[in-house]
């Protein structure tokens, strides 16, 4: 029986991310146990959507941005800001192994700054995307 599978976006996302901020931060899809708050991080989250097609889904991922701390936020900021404009922009999808069929602007938001508990700076992005799963067997 063959299925289609929505793809694994955090993995793509995290090696685009690595490519596009360089050293300057690490990227998972989950602060680390250890975390706290020392050491630039962006963590990206998939939270999932809705199938739009025989082989579409919508979804949406959440981004977290850490860095510095919560009297200088210069660093996030920037990180942020450069983080948002390479996921929404729509050459993302011509990206080599991109599951991505379309950024969809409605469901872009941020950055934003938010409050933490780590004594660091975060910033917050929503990112919406049409998606092609894989066919499997």
């Amino acid at each position: 029986m063959q299925m289609v599978v929505p793809p694994d976006l955090e993995m793509f996302l995290c090696g685009y991310l690595r490519a596009v901020l360089g050293t300057k931060i690490e990227v998972d899809n989950r602060e680390p146990s250890d975390f706290d708050g020392g050491t630039p991080y962006c963590v990206v989250r998939d939270d999932g959507g809705q199938k739009t097609g025989l082989t579409t889904f919508d979804r949406s991922v959440g981004i977290s941005i850490y860095a510095g701390n919560r009297q200088s936020t210069l660093q996030a900021g920037e990180l942020a800001r450069r983080a948002f404009a390479a996921l929404t922009s729509p050459t993302i999808a011509y990206e080599k192994g991109s599951p991505i069929a379309a950024v969809i602007d409605g469901g872009c938001n941020g950055p934003y700054r938010v409050t933490d508990q780590h004594d660091s700076s975060k910033c917050y992005m929503t990112v919406e995307y049409s998606v092609v799963g894989a066919i499997e067997d």
